[in-house]
C-alpha cells in the first residue's frame, strides 16, 4: 500500500478545519460603545391650545452618534382635527445610531428633551441596540374657557350656567355702579344676601376659572337687577371677608375668608392672579415653605404681591434657585439635580445641607464624574460647559453631549487627556 504524503495529509486537514474556524468568534475585537445620552429638541411651532388645529411637530437631535430615523409625529389624538382641552399631546420619534458597528443604544441611554415644556414618557431599545423609540409628552392642553351664557337671580342667590372644564368662578356684585364685593364660588351659584346691607338695585357678573392651568373665560354681561327695598335690607352680622376679595388684615397678618365665613387654613389659595398659602393658623405664609413634599418660596416683600408664590429663577440667601414655572401639579416647587432651562444645563444642590436647591458653579463631582459649571456672572452663570475649556490656565475637554470630563483618552482631534483631564 502506497503511503500518503505528509504534505497531502496537512492539506486535507486544513481544508476540513479552516471553514469551521471562520465560524468562531474573534476574541479581542473592539466592543461597541454605549451612546450615553441623547438630546432631543421639540418644535411644534406653537404650544398646543384648545381649539387649535393639530399641526406637524419636529424633533431634532444634537447628539453626534445618533440621527432621527423616522420623522416625529403626534399620536393618540383620537382622529381629532383640533386639540381638546385637558388632553396630553404625545409625540413618537425613532432614532438610529449612525455607526452601528461602533455604537449602540442600551436601557441606560439617557434621553433628554427640551422645548415646549416637554419631557420623556417612555423609551424602548429596538433591533439589538441599533434603534431607539422615544415617546415624548407635552404639558396638558389648556386655553381660554367658554363664557357664561346665562346669569339670573334665584331669590337673593346669584346663579349662572356651568362652563365645561371650569372648577370655580369669580363673581363681582354691584349696587348701582359701585362694586360691593368680589368672591370665588366653587359652584354655579352664590348666596349674596348678607352683602345686601343697603337699599338699591344689585347686579352681578361672573367669569369661569380653571385651577390646573390658570385658564379663565371672559366676564359675562351683568345680570338683571335685583332690587332691595328698605324693609328687606340685610341687618345680620357682616360676612367674614366682606371687604371685597376675601382678604382681611389684622395685627398678626393676612387671613382669607370664604363666602360661607370659613377661614382658609392649611391650603393653597389661587386669587388675584397668584397662588398663596394659608397655614394651620389661617395666616398667609411668606418666605420658604415646605409642604406637599416640596419647597416653595412665597414673596416676603410688601410690593403688592406679598405672599405670592414665586416661579422661575430666584436669587435669595446669597444663592440662585429654580422654582418650577410649569402648571403640572408641582408649580413653584424648588428644583434639585440636573435642570435644563434657558437653553442650558444647570445643577442644583440635591443635598439637605442648608443650601438644598442652590445652583452649583465651578468643578462638581456628580455621581463620580466631573463637570464644569460656569462660575462667571455673564448671564449664563451655572451653565454646564462642554467641549474645550481653558480653566486656570489648563485646557480640558468636556463631552459635547453629556458635559462629562474626559480622562485617560484621546480627544476628537487626537490630543491626550490625562488622568486629571488636562489636555496636552
Amino acid at each position: 500500500m502506497k503511503k500518503k504524503k505528509p504534505w497531502l495529509i496537512c492539506s486535507i486537514l486544513l481544508a476540513l478545519v479552516l471553514p469551521s474556524l471562520s465560524c468562531l468568534p474573534v476574541y479581542g475585537a473592539t466592543s461597541k460603545k454605549t451612546v450615553s445620552s441623547v438630546r432631543l429638541n421639540v418644535d411644534c411651532k406653537k404650544q398646543p391650545e384648545a381649539g387649535q388645529k393639530i399641526d406637524t411637530v419636529t424633533v431634532t437631535t444634537s447628539t453626534a452618534q445618533a440621527e432621527i430615523l423616522e420623522p416625529a409625529e403626534y399620536y393618540d389624538t383620537e382622529d381629532n382635527e383640533v386639540w381638546i382641552r385637558g388632553e396630553v399631546p404625545l409625540i413618537r420619534v425613532t432614532l438610529a445610531v449612525k455607526d452601528p458597528g461602533q455604537y449602540r443604544f442600551t436601557s441606560s441611554t439617557k434621553v433628554i428633551v427640551s422645548g415646549f415644556q416637554s419631557d420623556v414618557k417612555s423609551k424602548k431599545v429596538q433591533n439589538g441596540g441599533e434603534t431607539l423609540d422615544v415617546e415624548i409628552r407635552l404639558k396638558r392642553v389648556g386655553g381660554d374657557l367658554d363664557s357664561v351664557y346665562d346669569c339670573y337671580w334665584n331669590g337673593s342667590s346669584a346663579a349662572w350656567s356651568e362652563v365645561e372644564y371650569a372648577d370655580k368662578y369669580e363673581v363681582k356684585l354691584y349696587r348701582g355702579t359701585s362694586l360691593v364685593t368680589t368672591v370665588t364660588a366653587m359652584d354655579n351659584q352664590y348666596y349674596f344676601y348678607p352683602y345686601m346691607t343697603k337699599t338699591g338695585a344689585y347686579r352681578f357678573k361672573v367669569r369661569p376659572l380653571s385651577t390646573y392651568d390658570g385658564g379663565r373665560g371672559p366676564w359675562s354681561e351683568r345680570s338683571e337687577e335685583y332690587y332691595i327695598t328698605p324693609e328687606y335690607v340685610y341687618t345680620g352680622p357682616a360676612p367674614s371677608g366682606s371687604s371685597g376679595s376675601g382678604w382681611v388684615q389684622d395685627t398678626y397678618g393676612w387671613t382669607y375668608h370664604f363666602s360661607n365665613g370659613q377661614l382658609a387654613r392649611s391650603s393653597w389659595l389661587n386669587t388675584d392672579n397668584n397662588w398663596f398659602y394659608l397655614g394651620d393658623d389661617g395666616y398667609m405664609k411668606t418666605n420658604w415653605l415646605y409642604t406637599d413634599n416640596n419647597w416653595f418660596y412665597l414673596n416676603p416683600v410688601s410690593d403688592g404681591t406679598r405672599g405670592a408664590m414665586k416661579t422661575g429663577w430666584l436669587y435669595t440667601d446669597n444663592n440662585w434657585f429654580y422654582l418650577n414655572p410649569v402648571s403640572d401639579g408641582t408649580r413653584g416647587a424648588m428644583k434639585t439635580g440636573w435642570l435644563y432651562a434657558d437653553s442650558n444645563w444647570f445643577y442644583l444642590n440635591p443635598v439637605s445641607d442648608g443650601t438644598r436647591g442652590a445652583m452649583k458653579t465651578g468643578w462638581q463631582n456628580i455621581n463620580g464624574k466631573y463637570y464644569y459649571l460656569n462660575p462667571v456672572s455673564d448671564g449664563t452663570r451655572g451653565a454646564m460647559k462642554t467641549g474645550y475649556q481653558q480653566i486656570s490656565g489648563v485646557w480640558y475637554f468636556l463631552d459635547p453631549g453629556s458635559g462629562e470630563l474626559w480622562v485617560n483618552r484621546r480627544t476628537p482631534d487626537g490630543r491626550w487627556a490625562d488622568g486629571s483631564g488636562a489636555v496636552s
